[in-house]
């Protein structure tokens, strides 16, 4: 560890740092069910967290980076942890992609007005979330893929299958966030692997393997 980062290691430790910045975030988190946090000025956040500009940019480099970190800061450790699991050979996949997707739908319950906002227009914390959600997926997508039995993908096929993902889980979130969360997560997620691809829902053989039918198509394992 290098000097610098020891010190900033420290400063992130401080009980008056976590302080602030729990004071940021929860300020920021009120400004942001409002209006998107492109809009949010510095002096606006600084104003309602009760702390200067000087010491905001201590912290971020702009409300709607320090929303995109916050928001991914609470879904990385189960969201990783969950991808992690998914490169055990022989492990029931279908639970683990519902596992994610509980976690990700009750991140978004507890800060409903948050991505009723974020979702009605792109945004730069958007954007950071969809990248997040993109590692997740091609970690997971991957170590799926490595069971199959017939392990030539293309690249087309890697690509559709990461952003079938992403795309799919923002749009069981804006439908979800869309009928007012009048259903449970466990009927949201049913409900959203009724139109999942068949290589999602394929289960490993005795061998820990998944078995994909070979198709012609340019796109698809062969």
């Amino acid at each position: 560890m290098s000097e610098a980062q020891g010190r900033r290691r420290v400063t992130e430790e401080d009980p008056r740092y976590l302080r602030v910045r729990a004071s940021l975030v929860s300020a920021l988190f009120e400004l942001a069910a409002e209006v998107p946090a492109d809009e949010i000025s510095v002096s606006q956040l600084a104003s309602a967290a009760g702390v200067s500009r000087t010491t905001f940019y201590s912290h971020s480099s702009s409300p709607a980076q320090l929303l995109a970190d916050t928001l991914v800061d609470r879904l990385a450790p189960r969201l990783d942890a969950l991808a992690d699991e998914m490169t055990v050979p022989s492990v029931e996949y279908v639970e683990l992609w519902r596992k994610a997707y509980t976690v990700l739908l009750e991140h978004v319950r507890e800060h409903r007005a948050v991505y009723e906002t974020l979702l009605a227009t792109s945004s730069f914390a958007l954007s950071s979330l969809v990248r997040y959600l993109e590692s997740v997926a091609t970690r997971s997508v991957d170590a799926v893929v490595a069971q199959f039995t017939e392990p030539h993908v293309t690249p087309l096929w890697r690509t559709m299958a990461v952003q079938q993902q992403v795309r799919g889980s923002i749009a069981m979130i804006k439908a979800w966030l869309d009928t007012d969360l009048a259903d449970p997560p466990e009927v949201v997620i049913d409900t959203y692997l009724t139109l999942a691809p068949p290589w999602q829902l394929a289960r490993p053989d005795e061998t820990g393997h998944i078995a994909m039918r070979r198709v012609r198509s340019a796109g698809h394992v062969r």
